[in-house]
């Protein structure tokens, strides 16, 4: 954790701050508040998950999914429809998170943070799933203490192996 500039309590309370953040985004997906977690965006923000691990940009190449805000919304609009059959029955998850670590220039709103993740799906009736990897965050850090995510990036460890579809962030 480096906060270039600032002093050790600032960098302990941006560590908190960061880490309940992350942990609240989580959570709104493993209860499916979808709303909410998109809300959490900027307006020009997305999510990315690459295909190889060693892809820095999602223009470059394919990439398992690149969502910008209008498609996240789209994609959970179809996550609720009634008859979705890649969610009968619905995916439930439960996203861990470890190894937090920040990064901000004292004085600027920018920040980045990365974490490790594990995330577990189950859907009855069907294998349960593990995907683990690691988070980078670029966020947004506003005058009044709330934080948005500009970028979120999920690589998973085994992002370039054949995967079944893929309904629900990991």
């Amino acid at each position: 954790m480096t906060i270039e500039g600032g002093s050790a309590t600032d960098e302990l309370v941006l560590v908190r701050k960061i880490e309940k953040f992350l942990i609240r985004e989580v959570d709104l997906l493993d209860d499916r508040q979808f709303d909410d977690w998109i809300n959490l965006f900027t307006e020009d923000g997305y999510y990315w998950a690459p295909a190889s691990i060693d892809q820095r940009t999602p223009d470059a190449e394919v990439s398992l999914f690149f969502d910008d805000v209008p498609m996240m919304k789209t994609r959970f609009a179809r996550l609720r429809h009634p008859r979705v059959h890649s969610q009968i029955p619905p995916s439930r998850t439960s996203h861990m998170l470890s190894n937090v670590c920040v990064s901000k220039k004292h004085g600027s709103e920018l920040c980045s943070a990365e974490a490790r993740f594990q995330m577990l799906e189950f859907r009855l009736g069907y294998d349960q799933r593990t995907f683990g990897g690691k988070y980078e965050y670029d966020l947004v850090l506003g005058p009044d203490d709330r934080i948005r995510i500009a970028v979120k990036k999920a690589t998973i460890l085994n992002c370039d192996d054949i995967h079944l579809p893929i309904a629900v962030p990991f």
